[in-house]
């Protein structure tokens, strides 16, 4: 896995990118003539019961601080005792440059930069986000079977067929990933002889150009992978607090779109009829979250909102309090969601570039001692 300090040009040039996605997205919503306003949204933001807002940034808090709990659950299996400050930092890390990267390519190379920065070494580090990685998939798939299970009429009344496309190839593409990688562990010769016949193919109709070259790239990454799993695989215990720590966390993302919605609906008069249960409400905001995997876009910006919009005008048929609505639910577990994660980043990489100098490879500092 790449550990390379993340590159400021990089990093600029993927913000510049993602906000002027996010200006067009804002410009659309405040400009499609519905009536939806600096105003409206500041008077619905007045009216949203206040501890349920309350509730929604607490979810936010703690979605980052439980993928730090399944980090370090892992990095304890090989007996690296990070205190739970840093392994809160590499979360952010990984949600902060997953949000400004197309496809959130760029949150584990940057989480792994810090935890090597950290003395871990970086074949254990690998070992370790490769894990959480198909304890993420997993605990994702887990929860789509789960709301398909309880409310597949929700599914099926969402009214555009552009949504339910995005929906399910966006389950499909993570059940695929987790298809190979639970075949990596089975096999890896197998998973190794179909990508080379796929590369073969897109050789011969002139998709691949250098087939030797993504071949041995194909060959390197899966054995790298069933190494790194292997590590781990022998400690049982480990591997199901991850998967659990890694449910919980899109639990709790999930959340908070349900308080936004609940806030809305406590206090403004207008919602007064609508008539759902809480899960529905769950249902609904996981549906969205499924359809934005489908989208390669830096934080799925513009899919998302639209996807919501879609998805909820079955329950709010007011245009303004639904776009205020999905404003504030995106606004809460993306927008403000990655600029803390990038803030307690910067915060962490200070530190580690100019204030704290530690030797490299030790294990355990007196500092995360204390932390422990």
């Amino acid at each position: 896995m790449e550990t390379k300090k993340p590159s400021l040009k990089r990093t600029i040039v993927n913000g510049a990118i993602l906000l002027a996605l996010i200006g067009l997205t804002f410009y659309i919503i405040f400009r499609n003539g519905d009536g939806f306003s600096l105003a409206s949204l500041g008077e619905f933001i007045r009216k949203i019961h206040w501890p349920f807002l309350v509730g929604a940034f607490l979810c936010m808090i703690l979605n980052i601080g439980f993928k730090g709990l399944s980090i370090r659950t892992l990095s304890k299996a090989l007996g690296y005792h990070k205190g739970l400050r840093r392994n809160y930092t590499y979360a952010s890390a990984d949600i902060y440059f997953s949000a400004i990267t197309p496809s959130a390519t760029g949150g584990q190379p940057a989480s792994a930069y810090y935890m090597v920065k950290d003395g871990i070494p970086i074949s254990h580090t690998t070992a370790i986000l490769s894990v959480n990685l198909l304890m993420y998939t997993a605990s994702l798939m887990a929860l789509a079977l789960i709301t398909f299970i309880l409310r597949p009429n929700l599914f099926l009344n969402i009214d555009s067929w552009i949504v339910k496309v995005c929906i399910i190839v966006g389950l499909l593409v993570q059940l695929l990933f987790l298809s190979v990688y639970v075949m990596i562990m089975v096999s890896e010769k197998i998973v190794i002889r179909i990508a080379t016949w796929l590369v073969k193919l897109a050789s011969l109709v002139r998709i691949v150009k250098n087939k030797d070259e993504y071949i041995g790239r194909i060959d390197a990454s899966v054995h790298r992978f069933k190494s790194s799993v292997s590590m781990l695989s022998h400690n049982k215990k480990a591997m199901v607090e991850s998967f659990v720590f890694n449910f919980i966390e899109r639990f709790i993302y999930i959340s908070i779109g349900v308080c936004v919605f609940y806030g809305a609906l406590y206090n403004i008069p207008e919602l007064a009829g609508v008539k759902i249960n809480v899960i529905d409400i769950y249902a609904l905001q996981a549906y969205c979250w499924f359809g934005a995997y489908c989208i390669p876009l830096p934080g799925a910006v513009g899919a998302s909102e639209a996807i919501f919009n879609n998805v909820f005008s079955m329950v709010i048929s007011n245009v303004i309090l639904l776009d205020s609505t999905m404003v504030i639910t995106r606004g809460i577990n993306f927008y403000i969601s990655f600029i803390f994660a990038g803030i307690v980043t910067l915060i962490h990489h200070i530190r580690v570039h100019f204030l704290i100098k530690q030797p490299a490879g030790e294990k355990q500092t007196a500092e995360e001692k204390q932390e422990s």
